[in-house]
């Protein structure tokens, strides 16, 4: 007897896994690289003055913080851009991977700019962030075979 043919998954099904996926992945992806920035820089000798007095034990705590509190900064961006995302993989089965730097640089934006102070001081690297956090989650989405 031959074993029955897998189906395709419905797009509403892909755009359900895509916001699930978005929604808890991308934080992490964030957090990553939140922690690894402010480690190599301690190690060089590079960043913000409360980074550099530190020693290495404590640059590591530090760095740990800091990416800790970009996880749960990041859970409202990552909402936004997985519903977002879960609209248009609903709609076209797919999305390509500067649809998701832009939306993860927009977002990211809006949302620190809206939240003011010392967010609103590193939009840039947090644009950054954001975009390739959207690129990492296409790649992540298409491997799995969530989209095509």
């Amino acid at each position: 007897m031959k074993a029955p043919k897998a189906q395709s998954a419905s797009f509403g099904e892909r755009a359900l896994w895509t916001f699930l996926m978005i929604t808890l992945v991308a934080p992490f992806l964030a957090a990553l690289i939140i922690f690894l920035s402010s480690v190599i820089s301690g190690l060089v000798g590079r960043g913000p003055a409360s980074l550099l007095a530190l020693d290495q034990a404590g640059q590591l705590a530090w760095a740990a913080q800091k990416a800790g509190e970009a996880y749960l900064w990041s859970a409202i961006p990552a909402g936004i851009c997985g519903a977002i995302m879960a609209g248009i993989v609903y709609f076209q089965g797919t999305a390509h991977w500067l649809v998701g730097a832009s939306l993860g640089a927009i977002v990211v934006s809006v949302l620190a700019v809206l939240a003011g102070g010392q967010m609103q001081q590193h939009l840039s690297p947090m644009a950054f962030i954001g975009a390739i956090c959207g690129v990492g989650m296409i790649a992540i989405l298409r491997r799995t075979r969530i989209i095509f």
